[in-house]
């Protein structure tokens, strides 16, 4: 099987790539130095050959940097999405993979999100554009694909944490965020760490190892898809105060978090129904958030990057 997967050096693609290996199934994997996927020929030539495609490749980050990005968001990741399809549809591919976003649903659907929802409305607010980026993508490769005998599905993470995730300032989303705060408040002797909101916000967090072996289980899957979509989240609803007081207990000292009312928050409340996918191919998520943050934690150590944020945390004080 020739599985090729853009985006495959990224936070979410490297774990895909190791759920894969463990399979048996060597998938090649593009990044940026592979080429720009926005331009066809390059698409075609580069995911030539596919029996299976995975697309991850995504312009994103967390609600602050969608927000200031609202028309690149979308057109990047539209743009990005229609080639990846129309180098599908000329290609040898059998099974597309698209991985969205819970951007995609509408402020206003039910909780628990379920898929039915996404035709509901238009999503909205600060990332609004993505989502509507990625929910356009997949109706398109429903509808193109499905005449070039091209198997499509989506697959819908969650809120992802976990090793390897983006922890940069300018575009980590919530976990990666307040982890990377509150590491740099207890080490540099700070009595608390800020997070944005009030705290009663709520989210459905998961662990990045659950959903990289979800879509390995839909690239290896026997089952035949025809369009569908599944969330793959925790099907909890955790506040993000919850969460904050989990990270302060996982990181130890005596750092507290602070909340900021100003701060940019999104969606109030979300969480996720995973009953489709655990009917169609026994998705069922394992990791706590407990032993997701020790993880988490352990590989931020022994990267070194809790160093790496405490040097440029001295410096931005110097400047």
């Amino acid at each position: 099987m020739n599985v090729i997967m853009t985006g495959g050096r990224g936070f979410l693609g490297r774990h895909v790539a190791a759920a894969l290996q463990v399979e048996g199934v060597m998938p090649r994997l593009l990044g940026r130095h592979e080429g720009d996927l926005r331009d066809l020929s390059t698409a075609m030539r580069l995911l030539a050959g596919a029996d299976v495609i995975v697309h991850l490749a995504a312009d994103v980050g967390g609600v602050a940097y969608l927000d200031a990005r609202c028309g690149s968001a979308f057109h990047a990741n539209h743009e990005l999405g229609l080639s990846v399809i129309a180098a599908a549809c000329r290609g040898a591919c059998r099974r597309l993979v698209l991985v969205g976003s819970p951007c995609s649903y509408a402020a206003d659907s039910p909780l628990p999100l379920t898929e039915c929802d996404l035709e509901r409305g238009i999503p909205s607010g600060a990332t609004g554009s993505y989502g509507f980026a990625k929910l356009a993508v997949s109706k398109a490769a429903e509808m193109l694909c499905a005449s070039a005998g091209i198997e499509v599905v989506t697959a819908i993470p969650s809120n992802l944490y976990g090793p390897g995730d983006h922890y940069e300032t300018s575009r980590s989303h919530v976990v990666a965020s307040l982890v990377r705060r509150a590491v740099t408040a207890a080490v540099t002797g700070q009595p608390r760490f800020e997070v944005w909101g009030s705290g009663v916000a709520t989210r459905d967090f998961i662990y990045v190892t659950d959903v990289a072996e979800a879509i390995a289980a839909i690239v290896l899957s026997d089952r035949t898809f025809a369009g569908e979509t599944f969330n793959l989240g925790s099907g909890v609803e955790t506040s993000v105060r919850e969460m904050a007081e989990l990270i302060a207990k996982a990181v130890g000292g005596d750092v507290r978090p602070w909340f900021n009312p100003a701060g940019p928050v999104g969606y109030t409340q979300r969480v996720m129904s995973i009953e489709s996918a655990r009917e169609a191919f026994g998705y069922s998520p394992t990791t706590s958030l407990d032993d997701g943050l020790s993880r988490t934690l352990a590989w931020i150590r022994a990267e070194g990057l809790d160093r790496d944020w405490i040097v440029a945390e001295r410096r931005s004080a110097a400047a």
